[in-house]
């Protein structure tokens, strides 16, 4: 139900955004088009406490990263709408006696509403903000190496889907060509309550919040 919620809010944003944003276009002129960007870059998950029944342990992430995509219609002016398609992963480190380690990995498909607040030399920032839901949210919880590791109750692979995810971004572009240019954006970005089933009917609960630091090309058709 809350998976069939978030799908019918993502597509209820993006007729808005669309529909809107086409008045716009109409009065812009003759440089309104679509485009598509790839991008890159580094992830970081904020620590949190991990839970899975009445056992809990404090969760640290380290070599995080994210890679997407997004095809979005720049209406000229200062709007854009996009939808993007991200992927985020961390590995995280828990107290051994909780388990030997593991991951935390999200896809997620949102729509963007990008406002670009003027130029800047070369450069046209822009800020924005984006809501949708989750492909697939997994974590992986990995017993200790070693014959002699204590077995963990913990250890194994939680996952869910459609939740409710949205994210704030500020980032400035600069174009090359053209057709194409570069950017560079922040995100903060935010899983709804993720509540994750694993094996035997396990749920693991732990907070997603991430702040992005990413790098990416946009090209204009």
């Amino acid at each position: 139900m809350f998976e069939l919620k978030s799908k019918i809010l993502l597509a209820t944003l993006t007729g808005a955004l669309l529909t809107g944003g086409a008045a716009v276009a109409q009065e812009a002129g003759d440089q309104a088009g679509f485009y598509a960007r790839a991008y890159g870059g580094i992830s970081t998950l904020s620590d949190t406490k991990v839970s899975v029944g009445v056992s809990s342990a404090s969760g640290k992430f380290s070599g995080s990263t994210l890679a997407g995509g997004a095809f979005g219609y720049d209406y000229e002016g200062p709007w854009r709408a996009e939808i993007e398609y991200t992927y985020r992963s961390s590995d995280v480190k828990v107290p051994d006696s909780f388990a030997g380690g593991g991951d935390y990995a999200s896809t997620a498909i949102l729509v963007n509403g990008l406002y670009s607040v003027g130029e800047v030399g070369p450069l046209r920032p822009y800020v924005g903000a984006g809501i949708g839901f989750t492909r697939e949210v997994d974590f992986d919880l990995t017993k200790q190496k070693g014959p002699s590791a204590p077995p963990s109750s913990a250890v194994g692979s939680y996952s869910s889907s459609g939740r409710l995810a949205y994210q704030a971004i500020a980032g400035a572009e600069f174009a090359f060509g053209d057709r194409w240019s570069g950017f560079g954006e922040l995100r903060a970005f935010a899983i709804d309550s993720p509540n994750l089933s694993g094996p035997g009917g396990k749920k693991l609960r732990a907070d997603y919040q991430t702040f992005d630091v990413l790098v990416g090309v946009s090209r204009r058709f």
